[in-house]
């Protein structure tokens, strides 16, 4: 009673406490704001797009940061979604919605500049999250959370600058209306262009795009032409382009093959901020393979956004269940969850007796300084300045962004970004090794110009493992190699210094005729799962292995049925099954003993055995009694406790795995039973297995693919499969259940790329597989490969189990006190037998106690 009245009183404490301070913060509400409305806050988004739905989530994510922090404020977000048509909806919400302030969630600028066009209620604060700041001259009371036009264009000059670009370049830009250019469109082109003057570039070319216009694709691939055919200097530069016309931009240059091959493209922060809201099946990325460009950046490692992110993440699956969730917080995300913040903030500032003005909410959002989680949150003139805008350098590489470099307008390039302005300007040479060329200017080096070739490697277009090499050919014509060799490949080329550019050709015949090609200088060299053999070096160099291989026998599974009645006895080892029957009996029977002359119902020895069964399941019914079998009776119940606990994790984890073996183990097994067998019809494992192993011509079946194997093996049309062993290792990854490696195991070189003979760059990239080796991202990207497939890894079926060694310590203790116990009663029993109690002097009363004592023990 009294713990529990010492454990209630500080709890107690507590309660009443927190129920006044809630009730006082009620009765200050109620004090000083007696009418308390509610207020609204319109929100337009667009739910087509899978930005609008972020900036959703953010902004109720926002509302709900206020009321956490607030009891008397009570804010209403009202939703309009402007999807399909954004004009009507912003229009309809800032005209008749009765909201104190709007948010514009569209990230376009021709939807704000059509906003413009209409008259627009004064006062009403119209917050926007454009993709690009607007001059606010016709929405005197819009406030833009946007980055500075004139921080892209000196980021665009410090870009052709720092790499040393042709003086000339071509720029694409998107325009509202083709026929009359917008006033945005104008300055900031005219912008562009002045900026380019004061570093002595010019621009060679310029062309107007709009979306609106039908004549688009026309003129872009009558001005890619014209580039092509005048020979003019090829550096583009696109900007304030919308996603559509961006990708018609690409298809076209990529259908004329003038993405690389001696063509540079700088992509600004409008374009590559939107491309997270793109479809996964968009082939954007794509067509913009080894484009340089550069998006907004934030701080990503902060604690607030780390915790914003993982409830961002949340909310989102609960509000689109149906949608994937989005793999990071967008920019306009984060942004609309400042901007809900910046008002709220403001509201609270003002009070619910001053929110009648809303010239006085639109000059206390004005004066917003705080520190949001796309950074510090300050306007100036309606627009969103900042102490040091951040841009990240990136280059799309394999369909993703590759980070270069950072840029400030204070310190230029970075090679990371840290706080309080403590960065260190890159030397060129340095930025170019990071962007994983030279110079741009010379990686880009066109074949019909002066500067270097640009290398050719082949790919096999068959192979058996597509999981290692995959062509796959779009519409289009265009071509997209993928794969863990051509990803591996790709990043040992990126780790090596100062390297040309390269392109992949598909080659449609056999492994040895590629390397035949190779040998007569028709290729720079040869890319994919490539086996290292003898006899190919005489007609081509190969770099080091990046996988070690051999070839491996995969059979059919045998299961034995027999073995699995008894699995549950795999769970521990023999000496661990001897060990625990023969403790419990020990102390079972020291129990006994011990409680046997005044526990009735322990007398008998098959009482005895029932209670030792009983114990091992806490059924026992048997009251013990006696101090000291209670004390051998208490450690002994933990260790029971223990052990079973182990025996259920152990079998659990066994009862998963498969218990089968090979049902052929050796060659000479196959060779007796005049079986067939399976290999890659353009590999060399098939003239292996004929002239080494001696398997006869027809009972040699050429496979086109790893996935015709299943069929082949469910049909006895082949009863073992030869495989290198990482394509085995996905063959068992991709088929999880009823296949197995047979013993039969023969050693290869592993695999490698080829060059010519005499080739630098065999050495080159041997030395980067060695590096990336040693760093384990080779290793790393094969268990990621392995892993995607989630089946488990084929060694588990051989792991035996628990041992003695985990039990040794707890067996110790339990015997130890058992023993001591025993050693016990047989001296209290032997001294009166031997009459050593004579010898000791005793007094005939402290014998008499002694003996009372030992009788009640017993």
């Amino acid at each position: 009673m009294i713990l529990r009245n010492g454990f209630c009183r500080p709890s107690c404490f507590l309660g009443l406490l927190l129920l006044l301070l809630l009730s006082s913060e009620g009765l200050h509400c109620q004090r000083n704001q007696p009418n308390n409305k509610t207020t609204r806050i319109g929100a337009v988004f667009d739910s087509g797009s899978q930005i609008g739905k972020q900036q959703m989530v953010a902004m109720k994510m926002g509302l709900r940061h206020f009321h956490l922090s607030s009891s008397c404020h009570k804010l209403e977000l009202l939703l309009h979604d402007s999807h399909p048509n954004f004009t009507s909806s912003a229009l309809d919400l800032i005209t008749n919605g009765g909201v104190k302030a709007v948010v514009i969630g569209s990230v376009r600028a021709q939807d704000l500049i059509a906003i413009s066009d209409h008259e627009i209620p004064v006062g009403v604060p119209i917050l926007s999250i454009s993709a690009t700041q607007l001059h606010p001259k016709k929405i005197p009371s819009l406030i833009q959370m946007a980055n500075n036009i004139t921080h892209r264009m000196q980021c665009i000059v410090s870009i052709l600058t720092h790499f040393q670009l042709p003086p000339k370049v071509t720029v694409f830009y998107e325009i509202t209306n083709i026929d009359h250019p917008s006033e945005y469109s104008s300055i900031s082109v005219d912008r562009l262009f002045d900026s380019f003057r004061l570093v002595n570039v010019e621009i060679d070319h310029r062309l107007a795009l709009s979306s609106s216009s039908n004549q688009a694709e026309i003129l872009i691939e009558n001005e890619l032409k014209s580039a092509m055919k005048s020979q003019r200097n090829g550096v583009f530069v696109v900007t304030q382009l919308s996603l559509e016309l961006a990708d018609l931009l690409f298809t076209k240059a990529k259908k004329l093959n003038m993405v690389g091959n001696g063509y540079t493209w700088i992509v600004s922060d409008d374009v590559l901020d939107l491309i997270p809201s793109l479809d996964s099946s968009s082939s954007l990325l794509y067509k913009m393979e080894g484009v340089i460009g550069f998006r907004t950046y934030f701080n990503d490692t902060k604690k607030s956004f780390k915790s914003f992110e993982t409830k961002f993440k949340k909310m989102y699956n609960l509000e689109y269940p149906e949608d994937k969730e989005p793999i990071k917080a967008s920019i306009f995300a984060v942004r609309a969850y400042d901007v809900v913040r910046s008002i709220a903030r403001a509201m609270k500032t003002l009070g619910d007796n001053n929110l009648s003005s809303s010239d006085q909410l639109l000059e206390t959002i004005l004066e917003s300084n705080f520190e949001g989680l796309s950074g510090m949150v300050r306007f100036k003139n309606g627009m969103l300045i900042s102490r040091s805008p951040n841009f990240e350098i990136i280059k799309v590489v394999d369909q993703s962004y590759k980070p270069v470099a950072f840029w400030t307008p204070k310190s230029g390039f970075a090679e990371s970004f840290v706080e309080n302005n403590k960065k260190s300007a890159l030397r060129s040479n340095n930025m170019g090794n990071m962007v994983g060329v030279r110079h741009l200017s010379e990686s880009f080096t066109r074949e019909d110009g002066d500067g270097e070739k640009q290398l050719t490697f082949a790919v096999p277009g068959q192979g058996a493992c597509q999981e290692f090499v995959n062509v796959h050919t779009f519409e289009n014509g265009t071509e997209h190699f993928s794969g863990f060799s051509i990803a591996v490949f790709n990043e040992i080329m990126n780790n090596i210094k100062n390297m040309p550019s390269y392109k992949f050709a598909r080659f449609n015949h056999s492994y040895n005729d590629m390397i035949d090609a190779v040998y007569v200088k028709e290729y720079d060299g040869a890319v994919g799962d490539i086996t290292i053999l003898a006899k190919r070096f005489q007609q081509v160099d190969f770099t080091v292995a990046y996988l070690k291989t051999d070839i491996v026998m995969v059979v059919r599974e045998k299961h034995e049925r027999w073995r699995k009645l008894w699995a549950f006895m795999d769970a521990f080892k023999p000496q661990v099954w001897v060990l625990i029957p023969t403790m419990h009996l020990f102390i079972s029977s020291l129990i006994w003993l011990i409680e046997r002359e005044n526990n009735e119902e322990l007398k008998g020895f098959g009482n005895m055995l029932w209670f030792s069964v009983s114990l091992i399941f806490y059924m026992q019914r048997e009251p013990v009694k006696n101090g000291l079998a209670r004390l051998v009776l208490g450690p002994w119940l933990f260790a029971i406790f223990v052990v079973t606990a182990s025996f259920s994790a152990s079998l659990t984890s066994m009862l998963t795995i498969s218990w089968s073996q090979p049902s052929v183990t050796t060659v000479e097994m196959l060779k007796e039973m005049n079986a067939t067998v399976g290999c890659n019809a353009e590999s060399f494992i098939c003239n292996y297995l004929k002239d080494t192993l001696q398997f006869e011509s027809s009972n040699i079946k050429r496979m086109e693919s790893l996935d015709n194997y299943p069929k082949a093996f469910e049909d006895n049309t082949i009863k073992a499969a030869f495989f290198i062993s990482p394509h085995a290792d996905v063959f068992l990854a991709k088929n999880c259940r009823g296949y197995t490696k047979g013993v039969s195991s023969f050693k290869l070189g592993g695999i490698g790329f080829a060059f010519p003979k005499g080739s630098d760059f065999a050495a080159k990239v041997s030395k980067s597989i060695a590096e990336l080796t040693l760093q384990n991202n080779i290793s790393q990207m094969e268990k990621t490969l392995l892993n995607s497939f989630n089946c488990p890894s084929a060694n588990e079926g051989n792991r035996v189990g628990l041992g003695p060694r985990p039990f040794l310590g707890l067996f110790f203790v339990c015997g130890s006190i058992a023993l001591f116990v025993l050693l016990y009663i047989g001296l209290q029993f032997m001294i009166p037998k031997l009459g050593l109690d004579s010898k000791l002097h005793w007094t005939p009363q402290d014998r008499t106690l002694d003996q009372a004592y030992i009788q009640e023990q017993l």
